[in-house]
């Protein structure tokens, strides 16, 4: 009975000298301090199956030179427009505003690769799924698919790019003195070529989701802290203030953040309603989950769809058994928190221009009915107090990974140079409010 008593203090000891307490978690309880050690280190990037393509540094190439090309869209928009390496591939506006105004705000693209679904309300399963919904949406980029192929076939710098990447570009797709030009829009495709179309867009679509895989976060000051916690040599307590330190300790507990904002990724990956009231001022009005569950189940590029490299895998599964229904309204994706300073303005209208709005609408509740939340009361008013607000926002803050070391990625990059750029057409784009910050100058160039 001794020697048991003795490994078991052995055990504590070793447990202790694993996981220092610092002065502000006292409080806590072991399974909250649990909770804090779970947030770090980020796992191994989750593979794609659906996409062969997915970690060829040639597809993904083909990807970034694509981010960036203005001329999928007649308005001189690309992807980069409304998510731009300098501002954390976001565009630091309240709606996403591409050749008209979106009805939500542009989510950053930094770890797109971890989320089970993409999108605020989910509608794709996959970051390759996702790309041709904003070059053929209206009020994004407006073009096609036929375009989109049509600026590789005709552009050498591209056309290499794609034959590199997937062999010989479609004979089936060339111009012909005979027949015309089946990218044209005008042309009327015949069943074989609208079927070459859908296969090679899917191609293309695979090179944009390999090189959104390759925008990834680094560390930050909390991965520092928790490794000291952990007792591990890179560690440093110090990385959190103190006044994070206390932010981190509520978060953990007595604010409940940690039920939807959790692990190492800050997010549940499910989907909630709020009860934040819509545009209409009343009641929420944006059915996102549940329209989005409809388009995904009827899109032909999902994962279980012909052009998925991954037909018969668990998440084609996943993807065919969602259930569809009205109780889905208005439930919008748990974002995650990594890199979260950097994103502003918040919540998928983005109508919180800072950290320190949310953290009181999460306090007060003040403009939400939030009884659908997870199907019961999880959300109530905290009474927290000015001084435990600021302690919040200041652990938000800790979770920003270091700009600088970024940016020396080349996948940050336009990779056309300042050479080269072709400056989009401005056209009668409406104005939209941005919110800067001081951490991500305004260095817009549309």
């Amino acid at each position: 009975m001794s020697f048991v008593v003795v490994l078991c203090t052995a055990a504590q000891s070793r447990a202790q000298q694993t996981a220092p307490r610092p002065p502000e978690f006292a409080a806590l309880t072991q399974e909250e301090v649990a909770r804090i050690l779970r947030m770090s280190p980020l796992p191994s990037l989750p593979l794609d199956p659906s996409n062969r393509f997915a970690e060829d540094d040639a597809v993904a190439e083909l990807g970034h030179a694509l981010f960036f090309e203005t001329r999928l869209s007649p308005s001189g928009i690309s992807c980069a427009t409304c998510h731009d390496p300098q501002r954390y591939f976001t565009d630091s506006e309240v709606l996403a505003r591409g050749v008209g105004v979106s009805r939500r705000n542009a989510p950053t693209v930094v770890d797109s690769a971890r989320r089970r679904w993409i999108g605020w309300d989910g509608k794709f399963d996959s970051l390759w799924s996702q790309a041709l919904a904003p070059i053929e949406h209206p009020d994004e980029m407006g073009g096609h698919r036929r375009t989109l192929l049509q600026v590789i076939r005709d552009t050498p710098h591209h056309r290499k790019q794609f034959e590199q990447a997937f062999g010989p570009f479609p004979e089936a797709l060339a111009r012909s003195t005979e027949s015309g030009d089946p990218l044209e829009l005008a042309h009327t495709a015949t069943a074989d070529e609208s079927r070459e179309i859908d296969q090679t867009t899917a191609l293309v679509l695979k090179a944009f989701g390999a090189y959104q895989r390759r925008i990834q976060s680094t560390r930050t000051p909390l991965d520092r802290f928790v490794s000291a916690l952990k007792a591990q040599p890179e560690g440093d307590l110090e990385a959190l203030s103190a006044s994070a330190r206390r932010g981190l300790a509520l978060f953990v507990s007595r604010a409940g953040c940690w039920q939807c904002h959790r692990g190492a990724s800050f997010t549940d990956e499910e989907f909630h309603a709020l009860g934040l009231v819509g545009a209409n001022g009343r009641v929420p009005d944006d059915p996102a989950r549940e329209a989005a569950v409809a388009f995904l189940k009827r899109n032909p590029f999902n994962v279980s769809g012909e052009f998925s490299d991954a037909r018969d895998s668990p998440k084609a599964a996943m993807v065919r058994g969602l259930k569809e229904g009205g109780e889905q309204f208005g439930q919008f994706r748990t974002p995650p928190l990594r890199g979260v300073a950097f994103t502003a303005p918040y919540m998928h209208d983005g109508r919180f221009a800072s950290l320190s709005d949310v953290v009181r609408f999460y306090d007060t509740l003040e403009g939400a009915s939030p009884s659908g939340h997870h199907g019961e009361m999880v959300l109530e008013p905290l009474g927290l107090t000015d001084p435990e607000r600021a302690d919040l926002v200041a652990f938000l803050e800790s979770l920003s990974p270091d700009l600088t070391i970024l940016r020396e990625s080349p996948w940050w990059r336009d990779p056309r140079g300042s050479s080269d750029r072709t400056e989009p057409t401005q056209g009668s784009r409406p104005q939209n409010p941005r919110v800067t910050s001081p951490e991500v100058p305004d260095q817009s160039q549309r």
